[in-house]
């Protein structure tokens, strides 16, 4: 199944609380991105207290790890109740334990690739071993920047290596324009930033989103 699913990117405290706000009653799934300052240069804010920061409803999540280490934040992430847990593979000591300990806190785990990652640092096994690929179409952790073509080759060949066993999504720079471009190379998940938040109308912005995917 195809799905738009927003994305939170923020150090501030009152722009988390609002965009929550904003999207719990529009969209049926959001991510918040996690970063510690160290794998990306940013830090936004911290997995603690999120959920008292805010009313959820009952919006899904997905935390997207660009920490050190993700497999440490796993007991932590699942304070927050969330459906999807993806870490990047450039920090990780141990893959495997980072699915693990994702699956046996009840949440799907996703594998993340940065943008000069190569498909080829994740084995096979592990890539079958996966709930979600996440493809990124820029550089990790820094908003606004434009998505880089070559990521489509990139989704090609992971989509050739996991066929339809494993969901693959794509974060970053995503727009009309390429969202098409992804889902014609293999996407099924598109991590929309600025492109979504610029609208006036949210609710109006997701459903034309979701439409490019749905009709194509």
């Amino acid at each position: 199944m195809v799905e738009i699913v927003p994305t939170i990117l923020t150090s501030d405290f009152n722009d988390f609380t609002e965009k929550i706000s904003l999207v719990r009653e529009v969209v049926p799934r959001v991510q918040i991105d996690v970063v510690d300052g160290k794998f990306a240069p940013r830090k936004t804010v911290p997995l603690e207290g999120m959920r008292g920061l805010t009313d959820m409803k009952d919006l899904r999540l997905d935390l997207h790890l660009m920490v050190e280490k993700p497999e440490d934040w796993v007991s932590r992430s699942l304070e927050l109740l969330p459906d999807r847990i993806i870490g990047h593979i450039e920090t990780m000591s141990n893959p495997r334990d980072f699915i693990d300990r994702a699956i046996e806190g009840g949440v799907e785990a996703g594998l993340a690739l940065d943008l000069e990652t190569p498909v080829e640092v994740i084995s096979d096994e592990v890539y079958h071993l996966a709930d979600l690929i996440l493809v990124l179409g820029v550089k990790a952790g820094i908003g606004g920047q434009e998505f880089e073509e070559k990521t489509l080759k990139k989704i090609e060949r992971i989509r050739e290596v996991v066929g339809d066993l494993v969901k693959i999504g794509v974060d970053g720079g995503l727009n009309e324009e390429n969202i098409p471009l992804c889902k014609s190379s293999g996407a099924e998940i598109f991590y929309v930033g600025g492109s979504f938040w610029e609208a006036r109308d949210l609710g109006k912005r997701y459903n034309e989103l979701l439409g490019l995917i749905s009709n194509f």
